[in-house]
């Protein structure tokens, strides 16, 4: 093989392969959040006084598509569009590893809380919409998917994220 067909095959084959994984890809959300993008999310722990972001604001970051699919039918395949936690970090100078943990508070009281190798290791999404749809009602106003992690760590109905140092 001549030296630029292989430099060509070599090429082809990394487009592909960032194609295939999602990486460095960003999308708009294309959904219709109108019934839910001016629902406040309470931030804690970022700055110096709580605030909220609403989805119409996350909407507005770089943002991405992934699919995952759980362990149970309960909680099946998830087509996750929204930014990633570390790009909604990244305003405040500060990414995932940073923290000591990090909580997601529902509102049924659900709470998912991550800490150690999930926050270096995995990226987490914080889902606006499910591929070009709104979310389903009883998910919002944020969903969190963490492609690479058992869906039990995946939570919906998210009201209110803490960051703890």
């Amino acid at each position: 093989m001549k030296k630029t067909g292989k430099r060509a095959a070599v090429l082809g084959l990394a487009l592909w392969m960032l194609l295939l994984c999602g990486c460095g890809e960003t999308v708009k959300v294309r959904a219709d959040l109108s019934d839910y993008g001016e629902s406040p999310i309470t931030i804690k722990g970022l700055k110096d006084e709580d605030f909220t972001v609403t989805p119409n604001e996350l909407a507005e970051l770089d943002c991405v598509k992934r699919t995952a699919t759980g362990a149970t039918a309960k909680a099946g395949t998830v087509n996750a569009v929204g930014p990633l936690l570390n790009t909604f970090l990244a305003q405040y100078e500060t990414e995932m590893s940073d923290f000591q943990k990090i909580r997601f508070l529902c509102s049924d009281g659900y709470k998912t809380v991550l800490k150690e190798e999930y926050l270096t290791d995995y990226e987490v999404v914080l889902q606006l919409a499910e591929g070009d749809q709104p979310l389903p009602e009883k998910q919002r106003p944020l969903r969190i998917l963490i492609p690479e992690a058992e869906s039990s760590y995946w939570a919906y109905a998210v009201t209110s994220i803490e960051f703890v140092k």
